[in-house]
């Protein structure tokens, strides 16, 4: 009976039971799907990623070419629909540094000498005449008193009135008539005044600026006509 059961109790504890895998077969199964799934989630969205970047990429690079073509074909038409007019773009270029000539000439001067010498080149340079409407108008001589031995007090010094060109010229054509353009010019003049002390600020830190539009003809020779100015619209700005 002792045999029978020993035999009996070997036989119960080395019988084999489920193994770990087969207990939780499912549980494997579906963790095994889930790592996959996210392994490949992760792959995919890594791959979309860098696709869509790269499709980013393209579309910039693309909107660059097509602002630099749209840029080109603005300046092809504008040059195409000038030379149409009979307008010369080398003409203008050099039209452009008469203009500027001119307009720092007449706009920039410290002094009543330098504002008196500055007219008197305007009429030699460009064969104007004191009855030219920016002469009388715009540009009239300098009031002056003068004393017995003929020295002149100007009230430009008075005032310690200075005047100078703030920045480039803008030129437009708005006239073509054989070899004479006529130009529309706009001007910004910055001017200063010694005399003026605000808040204690240095006198040469007080400035007004104020937008001229100056009109004239040039014919292919250089020589200037029709020279007129008005101060353009808008109120004169200060700075300090």
């Amino acid at each position: 009976m002792m045999q029978e059961q020993q035999i009996d109790g070997t036989d119960e504890t080395a019988a084999p039971e489920p193994g770990f895998m087969r207990r939780n077969a499912l549980v494997v199964g579906v963790a095994v799907l889930l790592v996959t799934a996210v392994t490949v989630t992760g792959l995919t969205w890594g791959s979309q990623r860098s696709a869509l970047d790269q499709q980013q990429q393209t579309i910039t690079g693309l909107q660059g070419q097509l602002a630099s073509v749209g840029t080109a074909k603005s300046e092809q038409v504008e040059q195409d629909v000038m030379q149409s007019l009979g307008v010369s773009q080398s003409r203008i270029h050099d039209d452009t540094q008469i203009v500027d000539r001119l307009v720092k000439t007449a706009f920039t001067w410290d002094s009543g000498q330098a504002y008196e010498a500055a007219r008197r080149d305007l009429k030699e340079r460009y064969h104007l005449s004191e009855d030219e409407q920016f002469l009388k108008q715009f540009m009239p001589p300098a009031r002056f008193n003068e004393d017995a031995a003929g020295k002149r007090y100007y009230y430009i010094d008075t005032q310690g009135l200075n005047s100078a060109v703030n920045a480039d010229a803008d030129l437009e054509v708005v006239k073509v008539t054989a070899d004479e353009y006529t130009y529309a010019v706009q001007i910004e003049v910055a001017a200063t005044s010694d005399a003026v002390s605000q808040n204690k600020v240095a006198p040469d830190r007080v400035k007004s600026y104020r937008t001229v539009l100056v009109y004239l003809t040039v014919d292919a020779q250089g020589k200037v006509s029709g020279l007129s100015a008005i101060p353009a619209g808008g109120s004169t700005r200060h700075s300090r």
